[in-house]
């Protein structure tokens, strides 16, 4: 069967292709997923699907590679062409279009130009030395890819996730999925949701990761229309998002499917077929909690979120419980890569604030409470001041609310 090839998305004018390789590409992801014993969900089948398991990553990267111009050019252009790439002079800061100017200046005779590429790699290195597991700076790296998007800066965010995924060689594959994002969604590039789906599958599939199937699940979550070839189907979504952690051949299972499921069974869904299903909360909170838990690595900081607001307020079947209540607000914002743009996390500190102003599953404290409050102000700011934050929405009524907060408890 023929492989369905993604095709390049960058498009110059071009007389030189160059293959960014400092590295190997085959690394496989190796990080084992947290056991949530969940049952085998059968596999979606869908009429959309491209040849994804046929496709291996060498080939995806292949499929990438960028084409420089290099017409007419000499090796000091070639170099500087280089240089304006990887300071970002003019155009997005671009670490692997830099990489392929410098080696076309390199070829071209420039001298500059070698120590230039032994420069990018010698940063590369020292990423990835300080990226123990994937995190530290090469996931603070993907993060500025995500606030960019936040901020409609697209061309910068395409850019970051290319190097998270073929420059830097995030072990984690994170740029991978997020370039998908962009095609789907045709910001900053032309919209192409097969190419997207083969980029989803491949994850799922290839690599094993979890959030390929949550990423096809939110293609079936859109209205008929937003995605070409698509239809909209709940049924479909949810049996993706349950395929995110249950799928057995997984090599590491994803926190958001979880929550992403839980969210229906907290709300009650209609089926495709027009039948309705009612709210489950004990089965939504247990999705909450396998979200919580997490992938070994990290967990889902939002289902933390909705942990809480289920013990702090209850729920059928479900007790209220304060000090549960506050055990889940509290992890939310434990981990050390929460961000404040994440959804739910201006409301934790928030409630964090209110616990620790009325003593509610933890002891009093009246300048914890402030503090709290204050770093809810702040999340509630960052989230305004973005076009696309996922916690944009409620962000103004938590301003409102913790600068009231502040303001009584400063009389």
């Amino acid at each position: 069967m023929k492989r369905k090839i993604i095709t390049m998305l960058l498009s110059i004018s071009m007389t030189c292709t160059v293959l960014i390789s400092s590295g190997s590409v085959a690394r496989a992801a190796d990080d084992a997923a947290a056991d949530t014993g969940a049952t085998e969900t059968d596999a979606a089948e869908d009429e959309n699907s491209s040849d994804a398991e046929e496709l291996t990553l060498e080939e995806l990267k292949e499929s990438f590679a960028l084409t420089v111009e290099t017409s007419g050019l000499s090796g000091e252009e070639l170099y500087e062409k280089g240089k304006q790439y990887e300071e970002g002079d003019g155009v997005a800061q671009w670490y692997a279009m830099s990489m392929a100017y410098y080696e076309a200046a390199v070829n071209a005779g420039n001298e500059d130009a070698v120590a230039a590429v032994e420069g990018l790699n010698a940063d590369k290195e020292t990423m990835m030395d300080n990226s123990p597991d994937g995190q530290g700076d090469i996931f603070a790296f993907f993060r500025t890819g995500v606030t960019a998007g936040q901020a409609g800066e697209y061309e910068k965010a395409y850019a970051i996730f290319y190097d998270d995924a073929f420059f830097f060689e995030d072990p984690l594959y994170r740029g991978i999925g997020s370039l998908g994002d962009l095609l789907r969604d045709g910001t900053g590039v032309e919209q192409d949701v097969e190419k997207a789906v083969t980029i989803y599958e491949f994850n799922a599939k290839v690599l094993g990761k979890g959030n390929g199937y949550t990423s096809l699940g939110l293609l079936y979550e859109a209205e008929t229309g937003t995605y070409p070839g698509i239809e909209k189907s709940i049924d479909k979504a949810i049996e993706y998002f349950l395929l995110s952690y249950q799928d057995k051949q997984l090599k590491e299972t994803d926190f958001k499917g979880p929550r992403y499921a839980a969210d229906y069974f907290d709300t009650g869904y209609s089926h495709d077929d027009g039948t309705k299903e009612e709210p489950d909360y004990m089965k939504a909170e247990e999705g909450y909690i396998i979200a919580s838990e997490g992938n070994g690595r990290t967990f889902d900081g939002t289902a933390c979120y909705k942990l809480g607001t289920y013990y702090e307020e209850g729920r059928e079947g479900v007790a209220q419980d304060y000090e549960k209540a506050a055990e889940y607000y509290q992890k939310a914002v434990s981990d050390p890569n929460v961000h404040a743009t994440m959804l739910g996390i201006p409301q934790t500190y928030l409630a964090l604030g209110r616990f620790y102003e009325n003593g509610l599953g933890v002891e009093k404290d009246l300048d914890m409470a402030v503090s709290y409050y204050k770093t809810a102000l702040e999340a509630a700011q960052e989230n305004l001041e973005l076009v696309n934050a996922a916690g944009n929405e409620a962000a103004q009524s938590v301003y409102d609310e913790a600068a009231a907060d502040l303001e009584r408890l400063d009389e």
